[in-house]
């Protein structure tokens, strides 16, 4: 009966690592998918592709931009926001995406990101929740400047 315990002891001690690799695992696979999100909605709205980017957003999300070259703050809705690319009043080059980190809490996350092309930067944050197993952008707040 001791040695049982002790057996049983035992190999939970070494099941106890991998029960925490397979969640680093699942963190990890959801922080990628997450990534993955925020780049196709960053993409759609580059290439104007205003379908795409439906699919990407919320439907009662919001975006937010603090634009330091005018001193002004521009909020839109997921409909205002889509209808802007739609009509070519957004979008139209080609930029980059870097992630500064991406915290994922169950089916929330946010992601520090900086949108870069050759004259310009967006740094911010973008929070996401998981609707229907699908990551959705529900809300971003970005500040627009010089890429120094």
């Amino acid at each position: 009966m001791k040695a049982s315990k002790t057996l049983l002891i035992a190999l939970s001690f070494l099941l106890l690592p991998l029960s925490a690799f397979a969640a680093s695992s699942s963190s990890s696979s959801e922080q990628t998918d997450v990534e993955q999100a925020v780049t196709n909605f960053v993409k759609s709205v580059d290439g104007r592709n205003s379908a795409d980017l439906q699919k990407t957003l919320y439907a009662d999300g919001s975006i937010v931009t603090y634009n330091t070259f005018s001193n002004k703050v521009e909020h839109y809705s997921t409909n205002q926001f889509i209808d802007l690319v739609k009509s070519g009043q957004k979008g139209g080059w080609v930029r980059n995406v870097n992630f500064v980190s991406v915290n994922v809490d169950g089916n929330t996350a946010i992601a520090n990101i900086n949108i870069t092309d050759t004259r310009l930067k967006e740094t911010g944050f973008v929070t996401l929740i998981k609707d229907s197993g699908v990551w959705k952008i529900v809300g971003e707040v970005t500040t627009l400047g010089l890429n120094k």
